[in-house]
């Protein structure tokens, strides 16, 4: 299927999101070790070696990040894109063609907050979904499972749209609200989030084509050997920009996560966002 307006504004929010985090934040970790086996049902024909962060940083528009270009196996450097390899920047791994040693390690920066997409309702997510917190270093035993979701993190999801008549000819105030789930480790890092996301009311972000995102079947660069938001940016038409008119917060109690085991600490944040548009137009 086509996609949608809905699709289009949602996969730019996470862009436009995560950039806002990791360079307004600095909320990122340079790291280099050793990657470990993850077998994947989805790569049958594939040797999947995974790091024990979830996401690894992928725009090089944010300063001073680790963006890997490969890894080492049996400490010769392997580059992506040859022998077959392709790196999982939303997974944080590397899938290799072929027989691979396990020795196989890549230096890269991970992520202190993963953002996914999702459609459940916020109570499964507060008190089920997240499974671990981001180890600490030296608490690293191996990868993670292709299904794990660790916090710190945020889930995005779409919480309702409405188009508004907003002038002649069939032109629309398309509006839509975004809520984001955080879950943090502590409060400090939570109120960093909070501070970021709240300053962002009235800014602008464009809406990408499906064309502009980078990522393709396995986590990879689609094209070329980087991606950087800011430049991607600077080719929109103004007439893409969406505006945030509304950021509103609910910072919760401390929650008890049976499937974390501890407490983590919680806010929900509403995105109102309008995007003048002419929703009718084939």
């Amino acid at each position: 299927m086509k996609a949608t307006y809905v699709n289009n504004l949602m996969s730019s929010f996470y862009l436009w999101l995560d950039h806002e985090v990791l360079e307004r934040g600095e909320a990122f970790i340079n790291y280099s070790g050793k990657l470990y086996n993850a077998p994947d049902p989805n790569f049958p024909n594939k040797q999947v070696y995974g790091a024990p962060f979830r996401q690894w940083v992928y725009d090089s528009s944010i300063p001073n990040v680790n963006i890997p270009s490969g890894v080492f196996i049996n400490g010769s450097y392997v580059a992506r894109g040859t022998s077959g390899l392709n790196l999982d920047f939303n997974k944080g791994r590397a899938i290799i063609s072929g027989n691979a040693s396990t020795n196989v390690s890549a230096s890269y920066s991970f992520k202190e907050y993963n953002i996914y997409y999702t459609d459940e309702r916020e109570e499964k997510l507060l008190f089920e979904k997240a499974y671990s917190a981001t180890p600490k270093v030296s608490q690293v035993t191996g990868a993670l499972e292709y299904l794990d979701i660790p916090y710190p993190c945020i889930f995005i999801k779409h919480k309702n749209g409405e188009n508004i008549p907003f002038a002649f000819g069939g032109e629309d105030s398309t509006e839509t609200i975004i809520r984001c789930i955080v879950l943090g480790s502590n409060s400090f890092s939570l109120d960093g989030v909070i501070s970021i996301l709240s300053d962002s009311a009235r800014k602008v972000f464009p809406v990408f084509s499906p064309q502009d995102f980078p990522f393709n079947y396995f986590g990879d660069f689609k094209s070329g050997n980087s991606f950087n938001y800011k430049t991607l940016c600077g080719s929109q038409p103004q007439s893409n920009l969406v505006h945030i008119d509304r950021v509103t917060v609910s910072k919760l109690d401390e929650i008890n996560n049976a499937k974390i085991n501890k407490k983590c600490v919680a806010a929900i944040i509403d995105f109102e966002l309008s995007d003048v548009r002419n929703p009718r137009v084939y």
